[in-house]
């Protein structure tokens, strides 16, 4: 049954885009570099060290999706351990958002507001995606655990600074899962996207990360 996208969402996963594009790929370029210095990652390897920690971050959401949808499709909800496994993920998603946000950005209110807002736009992507995933069961405990996994990683992030290392690994096995939600979410045709929406999204979202 073909589900409609409102177009708000598909704005959403535009502004999404534009993050990917122009802000998290630099990004990423940059923590590669420091983690290949801090782990003394060997020359033959340095230039796609992280990229491979990204490729398990998207094979990983890809693998949990695509059961989640394979169980669904049997028996109209997923199984209890894909459910609990699929949040848990999301949880490690959602956390590194909230670290991000007071350990990755410049403090600056400009910057801080804009980023907010765009995060705020994916994870209601996500937590659309979701509720359709698991419908009833995703309701009331599913979405809180997923908003407070935010606050935690703020939390994470004010008491504490994450050895470079470890921020490097999550950050690069966040990318993949990004780069997958945001994708998915867009693709299938049961979604019905807007398309001008979503490309308005894409547009306003990469002006915005360019001029801050």
């Amino acid at each position: 049954m073909e589900q409609p996208r409102k177009p708000f969402l598909s704005f959403a996963g535009g502004a999404s885009v534009g993050y990917i594009t122009v802000h998290l790929l630099p990004e990423f370029q940059k923590a590669q570099n420091e983690f290949n210095s801090v782990l003394h990652i060997p020359k033959r390897f340095e230039e796609y060290s992280l990229y491979l920690v990204a490729t398990v971050g998207f094979l990983t959401f890809y693998s949990i999706n695509y059961l989640v949808k394979k169980s669904s499709r049997k028996n109209a909800l997923a199984s209890p351990p894909l459910f609990i496994a699929h949040i848990g993920v999301f949880v490690l998603y959602n956390s590194f958002i909230g670290y991000y946000l007071i350990k990755g950005l410049k403090q600056e209110p400009m910057s801080l507001l804009f980023f907010t807002g765009v995060f705020v736009l994916h994870i209601m992507v996500n937590d659309v995606g979701l509720r359709l995933d698991h419908k009833r069961r995703y309701d009331p405990w599913g979405s809180g655990v997923l908003a407070l996994s935010v606050f935690s990683g703020w939390l994470i992030g004010f008491f504490t600074t994450l050895p470079t290392g470890v921020f490097a690994i999550w950050f690069g096995w966040l990318a993949g899962g990004i780069l997958l939600n945001t994708i998915k979410e867009e693709l299938p045709k049961e979604r019905k996207s807007k398309l001008i929406p979503f490309l308005l999204g894409t547009i306003i979202s990469s002006t915005l990360f360019f001029l801050i």
